[in-house]
């Protein structure tokens, strides 16, 4: 199969020449007909969830301008330079267009330093962690620009995950509604240009991640590291205020299909740049024998239940959320330190029915209820470990402040550290 010449095979030139013919105006759309249909072709409920939507947008793109600049200073390669220096122009002029139809459709401030403020209510918490990181590693690249590790890191998160990851997913699904119900057209010409734009982007980010990682072991873990840090604030990036679904089922799609759409695109980019998706601590936990819309539920499951997504929210959590979170131990601990201690493990929690895991035919199995005679008790609220499991919470903290008290005999205590992978 050949690929297209914005494909990952794509050379540097190849890329930037794909920039000169693609080149296309934002001043130039037309939003007079967008207008009339945002105020008479859609709801009010369809214009708070495209609000929503959209100022994430308009304060993704200024995010990302402002990361390539010491990328170029960083750039190995002139062709790779050149490159990141046509994303600048194209960064800029999206968050033109993204700024007009705030402003001249959705009537979002009356010039582009106030659209911004005006739709910087809309930001979720974990939008706004994953920019705060972006800014933390561009800001370390522009102090050591001969840093590769630094450089793969900026790169992965930049183009590979703001980009190719949460970007183009909400595009997706946006422009399927307003083309398939023939309304707001400026709107679906500039949207469809500026996925073009981005296709090119992932493409440049996933071929120099790819050569960066295959030469060296420190760039891998770097990019492994940050990859791990940030997935659990991508997952909050499109969970809806109050967790109303409304906010994406008015434009007829499903969370679990936006989400799952996601997870395949960051399971397959990072396959592209050489890293199994099982290297990443929530990707492990993961079944990956299931469909991506399945996996999907179960991430929006926990999202539910408060144990992730947003870490100001405290976990309520159920007892479907447990079997997730259970299945997901299972696979983290280490099978031969758990047949060393020697029989059950149990969670006791102090507010839901216990837990407890056993070694059988050299697997770990999760099952509900007490062990009876376990050889390793661990007594804890199911929010506590929730937390714990999903790593928002350090289990050794945990234990200095008596969150979590350990019984059973010494010997299997000692081997407590050792347990989890």
């Amino acid at each position: 199969m050949t690929r297209s010449p914005d494909g990952p095979a794509a050379s540097y030139d190849d890329l930037y020449a794909r920039w000169e013919v693609s080149n296309w105006s934002a001043t130039a759309i037309d939003f007079s007909a967008d207008a009339v249909h945002w105020a008479d072709e859609l709801d009010d409920r369809q214009r708070t969830g495209a609000l929503w939507n959209y100022s994430m947008f308009l304060y993704g793109v200024q995010g990302v301008a402002r990361a390539l600049s010491p990328m170029i200073d960083a750039a190995p390669e002139t062709g790779q330079a050149l490159f990141l220096s046509t994303q600048i122009a194209d960064e800029a002029r999206n968050r033109v267009f993204l700024d007009r139809f705030l402003r001249e459709v959705a009537g979002q401030g009356h010039d582009p330093k106030s659209t911004i403020q005006a739709v910087d209510r809309h930001l979720t918490w974990g939008f706004k962690q994953t920019f705060a990181e972006l800014q933390r590693i561009s800001d370390e690249l522009r102090k050591k620009p001969r840093d590769r590790a630094v450089l793969a890191q900026t790169v992965a998160l930049c183009h590979l995950i703001v980009e190719g990851v949460l970007a183009i997913p909400g595009e997706h699904f946006i422009q399927r509604y307003v083309l398939r119900r023939g309304i707001l057209p400026g709107f679906s010409t500039g949207l469809g240009a500026i996925a073009k734009d981005e296709e090119r982007h992932v493409a440049f980010g996933t071929r120099i991640l790819r050569e960066l990682v295959a030469a060296s072991k420190d760039c891998r873990a770097a990019v492994v590291e940050i990859w791990d840090r940030v997935l659990p604030w991508m997952v909050g990036v499109f969970v809806p205020p109050d967790l109303d679904r409304t906010y994406v089922e008015c434009f007829d799609f499903r969370l679990e299909e936006i989400y799952g759409f996601g997870l395949r695109s960051l399971e397959t980019k990072m396959t592209e740049v050489g890293i199994d998706p099982g290297e990443l601590f929530l990707l492990a936990l993961d079944d990956r024998s299931l469909s991506y819309e399945e996996r999907a539920a179960r991430t929006l499951i926990l999202v539910e239940a408060g144990i992730i997504g947003d870490d100001r929210r405290e976990p309520v959590v159920t007892h479907e959320a447990l079997e997730i979170l259970f299945e997901g131990t299972t696979r983290a601990l280490d099978v031969e330190t758990a047949r060393a201690v020697g029989g059950p493990i149990e969670w006791a929690f102090t507010d839901h029915e216990p837990w407890h895991v056993v070694v059988e035919d050299g697997h770990v199995e999760a099952k509900p209820g007490s062990a009876g005679a376990q050889a390793l008790q661990l007594e804890i609220s199911s929010g506590d470990w929730a937390k714990i499991a999903v790593r928002r919470a350090d289990p050794r903290r945990a234990l200095l402040t008596r969150r979590l008290r350990v019984h059973g005999h010494w010997q299997a205590k000692a081997r407590l550290a050792k347990l989890f992978n």
